[in-house]
């Protein structure tokens, strides 16, 4: 095969790569593609063919993603390996985590202290109905 025509298929294969986990991102955080988009200053449908795959990110792109998702950007290129299905049911606790810190990040400790006691709260309620 000639170089050209393998550094094009290994580019395009790196773009869905790339736009795979970007979207797996977004969705764990329970963000929409509009969402998201408004964050990066992109349009909704570029950010669609980016995360299609058929549109490379910029370097640009990339920075601000791991700004806004707080990732190390190499996690944006690499391919996630097959979940077996225990890994699938943790998967949805811990993009609940993930969410839960992407949207407490930028809170003062006031505001996370009372996230706390919203939660110790309803702890609480949770057990006191598992004891009826």
């Amino acid at each position: 095969m000639a170089k050209s025509k393998q550094s094009k298929m290994e580019k395009e294969r790196l773009d869905e790569v790339i736009g795979r986990n970007i979207r797996t991102e977004r969705q764990a955080r329970n963000l929409s593609r509009d969402e998201l988009a408004e964050m990066l200053d992109l349009t909704t449908s570029h950010m669609g063919l980016i995360e299609r795959g058929e549109r490379g990110a910029t370097a640009v792109t990339l920075s601000r993603l791991t700004k806004v998702l707080q990732l190390p950007i190499d996690n944006f290129f690499s391919s996630p390996p097959a979940l077996s299905l225990r890994e699938e049911r943790s998967t949805g606790r811990a993009a609940s985590h993930k969410k839960i810190a992407s949207l407490t990040a930028n809170m003062t400790d006031a505001e996370l202290s009372f996230i706390i006691q919203v939660i110790q709260a309803m702890t609480k309620m949770t057990v006191a109905k598992e004891e009826k």
